[in-house]
């Protein structure tokens, strides 16, 4: 899990002029708590897809939580700011298919997940659905969903 000293350096980075040494698969999310109307900014990892972001989070996460029903946040992502608006999978086998999905397009980053490829490069399903019960898949459209 993330440390709020972590946290606050990484956000610190991606938020500055050096954004870049990160890469583009990092990103700051802001949301408004739902219970303390307090901004919140945390570090998140970002896949492009179909003109959105893929976010794969730890399901006891909570700043997904302060994006349900259409409320609106903001993503801070190779140096440009954007309103988003998140559609959020929180059940089990949707996830399980969007992770499919997901390693399909980025094999390499099944070993992050704790999951195993066979010998084709593909995750196994049992592996798919133990990752999927600790995750949550949150797409974030810009400026909200068309």
């Amino acid at each position: 899990m993330p440390t709020k000293f972590g946290n606050l350096f990484m956000t610190a980075i991606i938020a500055s002029p050096l954004h870049g040494l990160m890469g583009d698969g990092f990103a700051v999310i802001t949301v408004t708590g739902r219970k303390t109307g307090r901004r919140i900014s945390t570090p998140i990892n970002v896949s492009p897809q179909n003109g959105e972001w893929v976010v794969i989070s730890y399901r006891n996460r909570t700043w997904w939580r302060n994006l349900r029903d259409g409320r609106k946040g903001e993503l801070r992502h190779a140096g440009k700011t954007f309103p988003v608006t998140a559609r959020i999978l929180d059940q089990t086998s949707a996830i399980a298919r969007e992770l499919k999905k997901y390693f399909a397009n980025y094999p390499g980053r099944a070993k992050y997940f704790g999951i195993r490829t066979g010998a084709e490069g593909k995750a196994q399903d049992e592996e798919l659905s133990r990752a999927a019960a600790e995750r949550v898949v949150v797409f974030l459209a810009p400026g909200g969903l068309g």
